[in-house]
């Protein structure tokens, strides 16, 4: 600058603003940066292993960004967060010693592919393979019965496996990773359903149209040529055996199998179980139980065809009943293929357990006819799973045939889950005419207690319109059910087996269900609203225990958010620890990963330009004013770069001549938009500072006695404020060039219940997500951001932007229910702003 500044305290409060200014727009560019790094590290780390050395070169420039970052943060507060170099040294140092022990692992004589530059490991093997197996490159199933194979060698049939390690070879040689990470993008929040089901059968397509090179086809044939020479084999079973299925979480009935399979359709049925991956059940059960996907890749199990008279599925503990000593049996003849898919009835025994075990139960499906298996044969079933638990010391989940012979294989053997809780209910009334239960049958599959709407669904319904908290009854135990459990809140079946993949899915995700209520369900059609005590098999009109309803919906929210995610570089640069910028804890100490860091020095730095203006006595007056509106907005502007009128104590809206406030403006001003006080009723005749405090309270780095400042240049914004009774910010920068756009919002807060404002966040996640943002949403926080768009498209979102501010406005105060979300949000996208009046 060639112009000298004038004389006095003016002169070094001006100095002092314009490098303040300079540095915190040096900060801000730098925190957009590390945000985008980070964004692109979370996707990579759902399709690369963490020590990939891919990952380790944006690592790097991630933790030095954060250190100019701390470096300049602590240049605007006179060093006030010095602590933060040691933090992001320490997790610099725990980062490389991440990627050496995965070098050293590496190099270990007999080590398993830990690193890209490991040996590739086999294509192919087989069940009798004297080689240890591991699950990661075999999968959950094939490495169940490669366990139960060595113990029970004449128990478990022959058969081979084409391994993960062709799977990742099928989508490395077609190019397919890229593509499918594209398809993924945002998977776990996407409401519309076509939407999802479209990119599912995307990647279903290009897995099925895939190449598989000719390595891995000649090892497949190999095995083919050894089982048709030693043991005729002319048909065959490909099983899905993904990496860990079977195991904790079952993925019962998530992929495809493809059976009666002659050799030449071979290399198409594999493709085809490779394929299943991706079916819209099993991509919607990753994203609900927040698997990445390199943790669960895909091998494949070729078995020969079983020529069953009998088949079925046996718990080695009975699941309605687990306090029991007994074992449940389910059979049909043939095959349990459809069994297991709860489209066939099936018998089924019920067996003591003992060392001569004894049938004590027999229920006879109703599809079924003639003998085709023994008691004698059943009690044999009985003892062979009964030294299987004593040898896996748990109990199991085994799908068995019998071939005409009468010789019993196990195909499958998976731990049981099981659910030993009682009914904790704290008074149990003895049943009067006054409250005697509508329904009171059937066969407990998961307990538990739970009420809601009652909705009753049939094949041709939308089941995605489907209300959160809904009590679900059916007729058929269909598998395509277990992609509505998350959101459920309990499931009534008039017809189905405990032991089927739905009954396996129900009691995983622990929705208190009842199958086999058959025909009195038909006393229940007529009711609004039901109470369901699984536990007892009992269903109620209307509702029956207080507090339950609050306990079903804080369940299905709890789903919503997912498991946490977790892993050695995830811990320490993606997972964020510090929620709350008011608690005692939010400082720089605290942080435990780059994020934590990021996002406090995000806050700090902000605060420290609030700071400054709060604290001028003097001459503050000739860089802020009052922004002049009849809209119910109070703001003080900051002008940084004489964007406004110089002088002007109060400043129309159009001299601001700033690109991104223009845009906020012109949305936020919008006049198709309305100012409703939702709160008038409840707060009438009381001041306005008690309602500031009751509805807004203080959270947040503005107070109700605090100023709000927007900062403005020419293609900068920083609103920070107060906006009725939460708060909101906006970070902007929007210029002639893409490169350093950016558009950052955040909210938090409002007058209404913990589960009205966590609907208005989700309404925000909604309709951000549609206008192309970035979202990550904890609670009633949100947090979005766009990136390096250009003018005029950074331009339009925040026009947007604005809108939605204001339609956002006390809206907590009247989403009382999910459907209010889905309607409310429509509404904003169809530019319907009168239902927000």
């Amino acid at each position: 600058m060639s112009a000298q500044l004038p004389q006095g305290e003016p002169q070094s409060m001006d100095y002092d603003f314009r490098f303040k200014y300079e540095t915190l727009r040096s900060l801000l560019n730098k925190n957009g940066q590390a945000l985008q790094i980070m964004s692109d590290l979370e996707a990579d780390l759902n399709h690369m292993r963490y020590y990939d050395k891919r990952i380790k070169g944006p690592i790097q420039r991630l933790i030095t960004r954060a250190l100019l970052m701390a470096q300049e943060l602590n240049l605007l507060t006179g060093n006030s967060h010095s602590d933060l170099y040691q933090v992001l040294f320490r997790i610099g140092e725990s980062t490389d010693n991440i990627f050496a022990s995965a070098r050293t692992e590496s190099s270990t004589p007999g080590s398993s592919d830990k690193v890209f530059s490991s040996p590739r490991r086999p294509f192919v093997l087989p069940l009798t393979s004297q080689t240890e197996l591991t699950s990661d490159l075999v999968g959950g199933k094939a490495m169940g019965i490669w366990q139960l194979s060595r113990k029970f060698e004449d128990l478990t049939p022959p058969g081979f496996i084409v391994t993960t390690e062709a799977y990742n070879r099928i989508l490395e040689d077609n190019n397919l990773q890229d593509r499918i990470r594209l398809l993924l993008d945002d998977m776990d929040v996407i409401e519309d359903q076509a939407l999802f089901q479209s990119r599912t059968e995307t990647i279903r397509r290009l897995i099925r149209s895939a190449t598989v090179d000719s390595e891995i086809v000649s090892a497949l044939f190999l095995q083919v040529d050894s089982f048709e020479k030693h043991f005729n084999t002319r048909s065959w079973a490909v099983r899905s055996s993904a990496v860990c299925e079977d195991g904790l979480h079952s993925f019962a009935g998530q992929f495809d199998s493809e059976l009666q399979i002659q050799r030449g359709n071979l290399v198409t049925a594999y493709l085809n179980v490779l394929a299943s991956r991706f079916t819209d059940r099993a991509a919607g059960y990753r994203a609900f139980h927040n698997f990445s996907e390199v943790d669960t890749p895909m091998a494949v199990l070729f078995m020969p065809m079983v020529d069953a008279a009998a088949a079925g599925v046996l718990h080695t503990r009975d699941t309605k009943s687990p306090q029991a000593d007994t074992m449940v049996i389910s059979s049909v003849p043939g095959l349990a293929y459809r069994m297991v898919k709860g489209e066939e009835q099936a018998d089924t025994w019920t067996v003591v357990k003992r060392e001569d075990p004894k049938i004590i139960e027999a229920a006879v499906g109703t599809t079924t006819s003639g003998v085709y298996i023994s008691p004698l044969q059943i009690l044999d079933i009985a003892r062979i799973a009964q030294k299987a638990t004593v040898e896996f010391g748990h109990e199991l989940d085994i799908e068995w045939a019998m071939d005409k012979e009468g010789k019993i294989r196990f195909l499958q053997a998976r731990p049981l889950n099981l659910t030993l809780g009682q009914d904790f209910s704290s008074v149990r009334p003895p049943i009067t005419q006054d409250n005697a239960p509508l329904v009171e049958t059937g066969i407990t599959i998961s307990p538990g207690r739970a009420e809601g709407p009652l909705v009753f669904l049939t094949s041709g319904d939308n089941w995605a319109e489907i209300p959160e908290g809904a009590v679900v009854l059916v007729e058929h135990s269909l598998l395509e059910l277990g992609t509505i459990l998350p959101k459920i809140a309990a499931l009534l079946v008039m017809e189905g087996s405990p032991v089927d993949h739905l009954s396996t899915l129900a009691r995983e995700f622990s929705v208190p269900c009842i199958f086999g209520i058959g025909m009195s369900a038909q006393l229940l059609l007529n009711k609004e609203r039901v109470s369901v005590n699984a536990t007892r098999r009992r269903v109620y009109n209307g509702v029956r225990w207080p507090g339950i309803r609050e306990r079903v919906m804080a369940r299905i929210s709890a789903g919503n958010r997912h498991q946490k995610k977790s892993g050695p570089l995830y811990d320490l640069v993606l997972a964020l620890n510090l929620l709350d910028p008011d608690a005692s804890s939010f400082k720089a100490s605290s942080c435990r990963s780059i994020h934590d860091t990021l996002r406090f020095m995000h806050e700090m730095s902000v605060r420290s330009l609030f700071g400054f203006g709060d604290k001028q006595t003097r001459g503050w007056h000739t860089k802020s004013s009052s922004l002049l509106t009849d809209l119910p907005l109070k703001c003080s502007i900051i002008d940084l770069d004489n964007s406004t009128p110089q002088g002007m104590k109060k400043i129309p809206p159009t001299e601001v001549q700033s690109i991104p406030f223009q845009a906020l403006w012109k949305g936020i001003a919008d006049e198709r938009l309305f100012w409703p006080d939702r709160w008038e009723p409840q707060m009438r005749g009381m001041p306005s500072d008690f309602k500031e405090t009751v509805l807004g309270g203080n959270r947040g780095p503005r107070r109700n006695w605090s100023k709000n400042y927007a900062m403005v240049a020419r293609d900068y914004l920083n609103l920070n404020a107060r906006f009725d009774y939460h708060y909101a910010m906006v970070d902007a920068m929007v210029g002639p060039g893409a490169e350093n756009n950016h558009v950052h919002f955040r909210f938090r807060g409002g007058g209404a219940s913990d589960e009205n404002r966590i609907r208005r966040a989700r309404f925000l996640e909604r309709i951000l997500r549609q206008l192309g943002f970035g979202v990550d949403r904890n609670g009633d926080l949100v947090t979005a951001w766009l990136r390096r768009y250009s003018r005029t498209d950074s331009e339009e979102a925040l026009k947007s932007l604005g809108r939605l501010m204001v339609c956002a406005r006390q809206l907590d105060a009247v989403l009382n229910d999910d459907r209010a979300i889905e309607r409310y949000a429509d509404a904003f996208m169809n530019k319907e702003y009168n239902r927000f009046v």
